[in-house]
């Protein structure tokens, strides 16, 4: 397996060829993503939206929630950028989740949870969006063709993903196992539910008056539909037509939760793949450890991107019951391997005793063991910072930020995309916003401050 630099400039660009040719074949069986309209899926189709001029007034947002009708007109998260040059110009593309007010509603669990869409921008900062599905553009006309790529599957009763979806990474890759013409194939890793009923813990839940019905057996869980996420496989030729990779579970799923009793057995959460060299490939993917009673990160490996092998719980935040921002553990992250120092770099996202969500930093020299945790976050909620204005419109991120994707720059920079919401425990995500580096990126140091439209 070999893997082509997503990183910033200066650090390693990839050119996507112009004239690359579609995608032959999958050595695995597909499910392609446009036959037929779920719920989620009702939305208008195309009506691009030009969002730079939406987001002036407020710190740090790069854009909030879609129009009504929308796809993610009721929720918008979970950033994943990538940066490319090709063809004389800059390409930043976004792949992040929204939820329509017809798609079902897990937000006390995992806020804003739907279907997956792109964006796009020149630079990083000014995006368009579509309002509906992408059209399936080619040609010139491919680069402007924005909007939903992935919704949950209608088609096939049994698999994970039938009830939401959120996506975790986007990756250009080849492989042997993927015949593609010659060229990398976009892997887009993304964690699904279906409408089977699962355990959830009430230290879990935001809000103890969730609609969610207390299991009558125990007492002491909570029944809900869409909480036992699996991760899950989609490939693209281009970024936006994706189609779905059948795993060997037989949900479809790269793999299952643990069994009962295991660290992971309520769900695996946004799993996020390092290629760390040849034949090691490592997912990174959070859980709720019930016996901790707090949120996990753990490991799993795989020679090829299909087969993978679970190693374990890796790293798990602050002190239980302490004043820490991550004393209830770690969950979405996003790990970087430093181009410069080869370390390993995890920005996750940290919660709280009172469920706030805040954004930390570990760091690690393998990427497996001996995280060393910055004790303070680097990007805390508007509410619990500094670097804001008192006005209102400068609060969309006021209660709780999370979901962090990192882009490292050059010269030891870093851009740190996040979502945020006004409300600290409860709700979608509202908003996608950036945040840059203020230092030189030593480690232990590291702060984020809002980007300001001035």
């Amino acid at each position: 397996m070999s893997s082509a630099s997503l990183a910033a400039p200066a650090k390693g660009l990839y050119a996507p060829s112009s004239s690359s040719r579609l995608i032959t074949s999958f050595c695995r069986r597909t499910h392609h993503t446009n036959a037929g309209l779920t719920q989620c899926q009702a939305a208008s189709r195309g009506a691009h939206l030009d969002t730079s001029a939406s987001t002036s007034s407020q710190p740090g947002l790069i854009f909030g929630l879609g129009e009504s009708g929308a796809w993610d007109e009721a929720g918008v998260g979970h950033p994943v950028v990538r940066y490319y040059l090709g063809d004389n110009e800059q390409r930043w593309f976004m792949w992040y989740t929204g939820r329509s007010n017809k798609c079902h509603n897990i937000d006390d669990i995992f806020p804003a949870s739907g279907s997956i869409g792109v964006a796009v921008s020149s630079d990083g900062v000014n995006w368009s969006r579509g309002r509906g599905s992408v059209e399936g553009a080619r040609g010139e006309g491919r680069s402007a063709d924005v909007g939903r790529v992935l919704s949950p599957n209608e088609d096939s009763w049994w698999w994970h993903d039938t009830c939401h979806m959120h996506v975790s990474d986007v990756q250009i890759m080849s492989s042997d196992s993927v015949s593609s013409g010659g060229t990398g194939v976009y892997w887009c890793f993304y964690s699904g539910g279906n409408f089977e009923e699962g355990n959830i813990p009430p230290s879990m839940l935001s809000d103890s008056s969730s609609s969610a019905d207390l299991d009558s057996a125990t007492s002491t869980f909570f029944k809900r539909e869409g909480v036992t996420l699996r991760p899950g496989l989609a490939m693209s030729q281009d970024g936006r037509n994706f189609a779905r990779i059948e795993a060997d579970h037989h949900t479809g799923a790269l793999f299952d939760v643990g069994a009962p009793g295991e660290w992971d057995e309520l769900f695996i959460g946004a799993p996020q793949v390092v290629n760390s060299g040849t034949k090691d490939m490592r997912m990174y993917y959070h859980s709720f450890d019930k016996t901790k009673n707090k949120y996990v990160v753990g490991l799993a490996t795989s020679p090829d991107g299909f087969k993978w092998t679970k190693q374990g719980p890796i790293f798990d935040g602050g002190s239980p019951g302490s004043n820490d921002f991550d004393a209830k553990g770690a969950a979405t992250r996003c790990v970087v391997r430093d181009i410069d120092t080869k370390k390993y770099f995890m920005f996750y996202e940290g919660i709280a005793e009172d469920g706030r969500r805040s954004i930390g930093v570990a760091i690690s020299d393998d990427g497996i063991q001996n995280w060393k945790r910055q004790p303070e976050p680097v990007l805390p909620s508007s509410g619990c910072s500094d670097d804001q204005e008192e006005s209102e419109d400068a609060r969309w991120d006021n209660g709780s930020v999370g979901t962090p994707c990192a882009v490292s720059m050059a010269k030891g920079k870093w851009r740190l995309y996040y979502s945020g919401r006004k409300t600290a425990t409860s709700g979608p995500w509202e908003g996608i916003g950036l945040a840059l580096s203020e230092d030189d990126g030593q480690p232990g140091q590291l702060k984020f401050k809002r980007r300001s439209s001035n």
